[in-house]
């Protein structure tokens, strides 16, 4: 080889490994659910969201399968237990949410008296719940009682004036008049956050109370999650199966990230 050719091939070596070197990871994946979910997406009014949500033009495989967020609306909703939240705030660093019940949006009189419930083994409450007890259609006039507090409000849903409406935030309360046969048609919990309580007993102040939301933290694997996320992975799901799975540039797997290569399949986790 002509000596004049060796500093024009040392030079072109430099550029690439200084490319490659400074290239971003996405460049260098060849697994095409990394290149998809590595981006954050938006829904709604809220903005950089990631696993384990998923909806709208983010596929299912880059969230969790209870995650799904439905987009459509200018709040964002999940559905819980077969219950539709507006989701208010999501914190990926402390994982919660904060999500108000869509049933009662601007409300205190619903179509249908439904508890709140969620999954246990995916959400939980925070120290900053609590439950205010809403009771429908009381034939006891329940000021009568003693040593109970609670409030009483109207609801145009009630086409008689002998029902009454009330609603407490002591579980003592709660028993009493729940012990009470009779006493109440229905009675309904629904979460607030504690610094949300209404000071004021007017309808306007139990409305917004129960608007503001209540917080849950969640658990979407986490664990695995963790594990996957230290390996340079992305955390994710088999849209097959339903379990984790973790997304790396050169494929996907079960928990975190191997160095051998892969097969072309997608979803073949090792």
């Amino acid at each position: 080889m002509h000596p004049h050719l060796f500093p024009t091939i040392t030079l072109s070596l430099m550029i690439v490994t200084i490319t490659l070197i400074h290239c971003p990871t996405y460049l260098l994946a060849d697994n095409e659910q990394y290149l998809t979910c590595e981006a954050p997406f938006n829904c709604s009014n809220l903005v950089n969201l990631s696993y384990p949500f998923w909806g709208s033009n983010r596929p299912n495989y880059c969230g969790h399968p209870s995650f799904q967020l439905d987009c459509s609306s200018n709040s964002p909703q999940i559905n819980i237990t077969y219950m539709n939240y507006r989701v208010l705030e999501i914190n990926n660093s402390s994982r919660t949410l904060k999500v108000a019940r869509t049933n009662y949006l601007d409300t205190i009189c619903p179509a249908a008296f439904v508890n709140t419930t969620i999954d246990n083994n995916l959400f939980s409450y925070t120290l900053g719940d609590m439950y205010l007890t809403l009771y429908y259609n009381c034939r006891t006039p329940l000021a009568a009682l003693p040593n109970l507090v609670f409030y009483q409000f109207n609801c145009s849903i009630n086409s008689s004036t002998e029902f009454f409406n009330y609603y407490t935030q002591s579980s003592q309360t709660f028993l009493a008049i729940s012990n009470l046969t009779g006493a109440c048609n229905y009675w309904v919990n629904v979460p607030v956050l504690q610094s949300a309580v209404p000071t004021a007993t007017t309808y306007d102040a139990l409305t917004a109370a129960i608007d503001s939301g209540f917080m849950l933290g969640w658990d979407a694997s986490n664990s695995q999650c963790d594990t996957c996320l230290e390996a340079g992975g992305l955390c994710g799901s088999d849209p097959t199966t339903s379990s984790f799975a973790c997304h790396c540039t050169n494929g996907t797997f079960a928990s975190g990230c191997s160095t051998a290569s892969t097969s072309k399949h997608p979803f073949l986790l090792s």
